[in-house]
């Protein structure tokens, strides 16, 4: 009630009289005091800013940011400014001298040493870009953020773009945001930062949410374009060849009537196996390039799989296997036809030889 009358040196009696620690008593009536002090309209910036000096001196717990904050909000701008200047300094442990001399906004606050406490004035003052330096010093991610989202709705889209092209830690959470919030945005990110890697990336993701297999090709399209610009060979080829797999698989599902769109190439060979569509497992297997060793072991399993032996047989012996004959032994075992294991097993190289015997059960030979 004393504090609410006004009667600030009663007040402080009283506190030094309960013995209330400096805190909780004596400074935050002082920082009470400095508020009411700053809406004084008949007193100059200069004489308010001298009086809060000579009043608080070193005094702990002052938020000077709440006091400046005050001044602000009563339209006196300068007397925020040197309030925060006058923070400085206390709180460096030094009382501050000539605090009435007009400094550069800028300078003043560059020094504001509680950034958590000074980005949000730094916000409604309106000095956007020292806020957000002020953030990324503070290594508050949430407070980067806050910053950033402030800029996003204050700034034109060009503008706060730029400005975050300057912060690379604000850029990088930005686009952090974006991946989660607004991908349409992450686009143009990289768009005008001529990022054509991510370009590439982001059209990628984007042809997973496609529904239709014309816009799905559409976006993998888009992202070929962006990977030959980024000069990544690499992805380059992987997305042509996925180009072409979704292609193939759309006619193979016209054709035969089953589901194949969104297999993987290896999936898409196995099921045409397993279909009994050897020509056209073969025609994936010489388009793509398949390693032959990789090609081998896939159709005898998918063959196992399948039951059909006879194939198996006719397969092993169009070619000398790239893989060796004990994984005709093996898988053969592995489907309970020991029978059919027997046949590969005197065909398997010398140093495999026993391994195949033992596991068809010919253990004499």
């Amino acid at each position: 009630r004393l504090v609410l009358r006004r009667l600030y040196p009663l007040a402080i009696r009283i506190c030094e009289y309960l013995r209330l620690s400096e805190i909780q008593g004596v400074s935050r009536i002082l920082a009470h005091w400095a508020c009411y002090k700053v809406q004084q309209k008949d007193k100059s910036d200069e004489e308010v800013a001298h009086a809060i000096n000579q009043k608080l001196g070193d005094t702990p717990g002052i938020s000077y940011s709440e006091i400046a904050a005050r001044a602000y909000d009563c339209g006196r701008t300068d007397l925020a400014i040197k309030v925060c200047w006058l923070g400085l300094w206390l709180v460096g442990g030094g009382v501050a001298q000539g605090v009435t001399t007009r400094c550069q906004p800028l300078q003043l606050l560059e020094y504001e040493p509680r950034s958590g406490e000074q980005v949000p004035l730094l916000l409604k003052m309106r000095w956007s870009k020292l806020a957000l330096s002020k953030a990324i010093e503070s290594g508050d991610t949430d407070l980067v953020y806050t910053v950033v989202l402030h800029l996003k709705n204050e700034l034109n889209r060009g503008t706060f773009f730029m400005m975050l092209q300057n912060q690379p830690v604000a850029l990088s959470l930005y686009c952090q945001f974006c991946k989660h919030q607004e991908r349409e945005t992450l686009k143009d990110l990289y768009n005008q930062d001529d990022n054509h890697q991510e370009l590439g990336n982001f059209h990628v993701h984007s042809s997973y949410a496609e529904k239709r297999i014309e816009g799905r090709v559409g976006a993998l399209q888009n992202a070929l374009d962006e990977y030959y610009k980024a000069k990544n060979d690499f992805a380059a080829k992987a997305t042509e060849d996925q180009i072409k797999l979704l292609r193939l698989q759309r006619h193979l599902q016209e054709d035969f009537d089953k589901p194949y769109l969104d297999l993987s190439l290896h999936d898409t060979v196995s099921n045409l196996i397993l279909d009994g569509h050897h020509k056209r497992a073969e025609q994936l297997y010489r388009e793509f390039k398949i390693p032959d060793k990789r090609y081998w072991w896939l159709k005898i399993s998918a063959l196992a799989n399948r039951g059909d032996w006879e194939e198996m047989e006719k397969f092993s012996k169009s070619k000398k296997s790239p893989i060796g004959y004990l994984p005709f032994v093996e898988i053969a075992v592995k489907h309970h036809n020991r029978y059919e294991a027997k046949k590969y097993a005197p065909r398997v190289a010398p140093e495999q030889r026993v391994k195949a015997f033992v596991l068809v059960g010919c253990v004499r030979q």
